[in-house]
């Protein structure tokens, strides 16, 4: 079953409200019966909207009206692989309290891990392999995690990653 669209003045209210991590607006429209679910036009998750602007009270609202930790929008980009890729920390840890899945990919390959590294997001990165990120993940252009980093300079997640014996082939 598809998720479900909400009004588009209730979506927009609820949109918001997460990007200002409105936690009572975002608690009102759930308790109206709002589906947790509930998607944008553009087919992402509203837990992918709030991780995404890194609004933790959103986040635990929308967890514990029972979104599912690991919806994903077309391109099955998840709430995990948005808070990596913005660094939110805090919204990480919570997401894989929830069972959010350290290791999915989107159609193309990418990872929470290579969201971090390319973005140069360290503790992150440090993270997302404490809690068992797979180093070896490619891409569909064979790109690891310390590939990403390394094309975009972020010295300090190499280093990270190669400390963590990450491999550029093979």
């Amino acid at each position: 079953m598809a998720a479900s669209v909400p009004s588009q003045s209730v979506l927009e209210s609820l949109i918001i409200a997460l990007e200002n991590d409105n936690s009572g607006a975002v608690a009102d429209a759930l308790g109206t019966g709002l589906d947790p679910n509930s998607v944008n036009a553009e087919g992402i998750p509203l837990l992918a909207l709030a991780a995404e602007v890194g609004a933790v009270e959103s986040v635990k609202l929308l967890l514990a009206a029972g979104a599912t930790v690991d919806q994903g929008d077309g391109d099955h980009w998840t709430p995990l692989m948005a808070a990596a890729g913005g660094n939110y920390l805090e919204i990480v840890e919570l997401l894989l309290g929830a069972g959010a899945d350290v290791n999915a990919q989107t159609s193309f390959g990418l990872t929470p891990l290579m969201a971090a590294a390319a973005k140069g997001q360290l503790a992150t990165t440090e993270f997302l392999l404490k809690a068992g990120a797979n180093l070896g993940a490619r891409d569909q252009n064979s790109w690891t995690a310390l590939v990403w980093a390394l094309e975009a300079g972020h010295t300090e997640v190499v280093q990270a990653l190669k400390a963590a014996r990450a491999k550029l082939v093979g």
